[in-house]
């Protein structure tokens, strides 16, 4: 692989000459303190990539994925590393000279890297349930494989009581991934809480942190997209347990979103190990073809980005991206159920359960209706299905097709771990 330097300013004109290095970040000392933030999600995650990698998501060819996720891993996991190590002064505060904005990144010698970006802070409507909500704050958090040319973004929205510079916003974030990476996933839901306030902290303005359990789960969700980014599991061994399912629901309708609503437990625990069954996983309905989702999608990407996504982005996948592990780990294994929904009408939607025992084989079940999710996974358990799939269900007047496969009915993965792979396509095209 050969030696690998990070945040050099020659590197950073490689990967764009309209990139300017600034300065290295670093804490700002900080006093005052205000109550009544909020951290909630903007933005599932979406991945962007040649169309020959979606092919391969699409198809659901689990060996090419597991390719993707091996060389991505190689790509970053050394920037997470650096992150890691170094936190906050592994950031470097970097220009747009196109967009006359300031981005803070993390980059490397190969071309690989990670940025946080606000685009704007905006005046919001009053939320009764937060009441001391002035502003919105979008903040983005992307990051790129070069060998690959897979880039993951998802986005945070900060409801902020008082003004803050798009930069400050931008650095919360940033310092926010520091402190999960460095947690890795047995990070607990109240944890968000506190990293966040501690950003905020060493980004110089006292904003203290709070989170319904509304928001929490999909909190959970895509803190759990950012350290293991298309499904590495190279941090997922937070308890040592002995089984870890990671579970990624794909939306290919082109004329509406779905939701991934609530779950059902048994002897399960997700990442965050909140007590509430609510998700309230957004999936953004997918662009129609020829819509590049750099310039069309939305997730605002900094403008000397967006020109380098442009040369290796053609379509963007938006997913949800669900991870557990057994909560008991002598003799039990673990099942669980999750369901969804088509623009949020609970007449046209899914119920999934899957159960991975002890010993047996791992099985799947699945109706092409929403329904409540315990009266799911007690029934499922009458029908389990052994088979890799596809198992294809449909759903809605339109019979919109949703197909789960999982990788392997038992024996682990290809590492000898005990970890499996499902997929759920949500109206695919290749059906």
């Amino acid at each position: 692989m050969g030696s690998i330097r990070f945040n050099n300013p020659d590197d950073l004109k490689k990967i764009s000459l309209n990139l300017s290095y600034l300065y290295t970040l670093s804490p700002i000392a900080n006093t005052q303190q205000h109550d009544g933030n909020t951290l909630s999600v903007a933005s599932q995650p979406q991945i962007y990539v040649p169309n020959s990698v979606q092919q391969s998501f699409q198809t659901n060819n689990w060996k090419e994925i597991s390719n993707y996720q091996s060389r991505s891993n190689d790509d970053l996991k050394p920037l997470y590393d650096y992150i890691i190590k170094y936190q906050t002064s592994a950031w470097a505060c970097v220009e747009d000279l196109i967009g006359c904005y300031y981005i803070n990144m993390v980059w490397d010698n190969r071309g690989n890297y990670v940025w946080t970006s606000c685009a704007s802070v905006n005046p919001t409507d009053p939320d009764p349930f937060n009441p001391k909500v002035k502003l919105i704050a979008p903040v983005v958090y992307g990051a790129f494989s070069k060998s690959t040319s897979i880039c993951g973004i998802h986005s945070y929205n900060l409801g902020l009581v008082t003004l803050a510079s798009e930069l400050t916003c931008s650095s919360i974030i940033s310092f926010f991934i520091c402190k999960l990476l460095k947690k890795g996933l047995n990070f607990l839901a109240e944890d968000l809480l506190a990293f966040a306030s501690e950003a905020a902290a060493e980004a110089g303005i006292g904003f203290l942190f709070t989170a319904t359990t509304l928001v929490i789960g999909a909190v959970c969700s895509v803190a759990v997209f950012a350290i293991v980014f298309i499904g590495i599991i190279f941090l997922f061994n937070f308890l040592n347990k002995r089984f870890q399912i990671s579970v990624s629901v794909f939306n290919w309708d082109t004329t509406a979103d779905w939701q991934i609503t609530t779950q059902s437990l048994s002897n399960a625990i997700n990442p965050g190990e909140s007590t509430s069954n609510i998700l309230n996983l957004n999936i953004g309905k997918q662009l129609l073809p020829g819509q590049n989702p750099v310039y069309g999608g939305t997730i605002v990407i900094p403008y000397a980005l967006q020109i380098v996504l442009l040369h290796t982005t053609e379509v963007a996948m938006n997913y949800a991206f669900i991870c557990y592990e057994n909560k008991k780990t002598f003799t039990q294994g673990l099942s669980f159920s999750i369901v969804g929904t088509r623009g949020n009408d609970p007449n046209t939607g899914f119920s999934y359960a899957f159960q991975c025992p002890w010993t047996a084989s791992n099985a799947q079940y699945m109706e092409g209706t929403a329904q409540d999710a315990g009266s799911f996974l007690n029934k499922a358990r009458s029908h389990w299905s052994e088979h890799t799939g596809p198992f294809t269900v449909y759903s809605g007047l339109a019979d919109w097709p949703i197909k789960a496969y999982i990788d392997a009915l038992k024996g682990g993965d290809a590492d000898g771990s005990d970890c499996y792979k499902v997929a759920i396509h949500i109206a695919p095209s290749n059906q």
